[in-house]
């Protein structure tokens, strides 16, 4: 029966498939399609698929690229859902994951698709991405899509694991603004006792120069006063000498 059917669809995972293509060449490197899925359902999603690359190709891949492809609206026969693609911070390689329904949280995909870049660039150097042949990298990557097919599978769970992390960052985020802002205050009150300083030397030897400056002046003043003194006696005693001698 219709209901039946409907049920089995909903009681499957919400992630179908998994996969990770080379940018340059289009070729699928690593992929994994849920056990419980129909053979018509993984072509249906494998065409989607092979129409994103397609696309990437086309539109000259750039670092965090993503688009998305609906395919079907049919919930009984399981051939509805969507596949999303993204391209890690290199434009490297795409990602991709092809959920069940049309009811999976678009923002939830690209979340999922952004660790999973993640997670292939920490697993696999550049090289093996780069020279890797059409599936090899299915085994060493397997791991990964099965552990992110299972964190994933309930969309609603996933979906508050994911608002709780998103916190979590913000909070990290906000910590380290204010971290940031005290070590930038730091600096700066540095900065301001290092000129505090400098304009207390600074202070310090102007005064010495002018004690000193006025020191000459004195000095300065008293020659003058002597030798107006003793010009003056001079003088005087030039005039008296006349008279001195009558």
């Amino acid at each position: 029966p219709a209901e039946a059917r409907a049920a089995a669809a909903a009681a499957r995972p919400a992630v179908a498939l998994l996969a990770v293509a080379r940018a340059s060449d289009e070729e699928v490197l690593a992929q994994l399609a849920d056990k419980g899925g129909s053979r018509d359902e993984l072509r249906g999603f494998e065409a989607a698929l092979k129409q994103l690359l397609q696309r990437s190709t086309k539109l000259s891949t750039y670092p965090g690229w993503k688009d998305s492809v609906r395919i079907g609206d049919d919930l009984e026969g399981g051939a509805a859902g969507c596949v999303y693609a993204l391209a890690d911070s290199q434009a490297l390689c795409v990602v991709f994951v092809a959920v069940r329904g049309q009811t999976f949280p678009e923002r939830l995909a690209y979340g999922l698709l952004q660790e999973f870049a993640e997670k292939v660039r920490a697993s696999q150097t550049e090289e093996q991405l780069s020279e890797a042949k059409a599936g090899k990298l299915t085994g060493p990557l397997k791991g990964i899509m099965k552990e992110l097919m299972k964190s994933y599978s309930d969309p609603v769970k996933a979906d508050k694991v994911t608002e709780v992390h998103e916190k979590v960052d913000a909070v990290k985020g906000l910590m380290q603004e204010n971290v940031k802002k005290i070590l930038e205050t730091h600096v700066s009150l540095e900065v301001l006792q290092t000129k505090s300083d400098s304009m207390s030397t600074s202070a310090d030897q102007f005064l010495k120069r002018s004690v000193s400056l006025r020191r000459e002046v004195q000095l300065r003043n008293i020659k003058v006063k002597v030798l107006t003194a003793a010009a003056t006696g001079a003088l005087a005693l030039y005039l008296l000498l006349p008279l001195l001698s009558d």
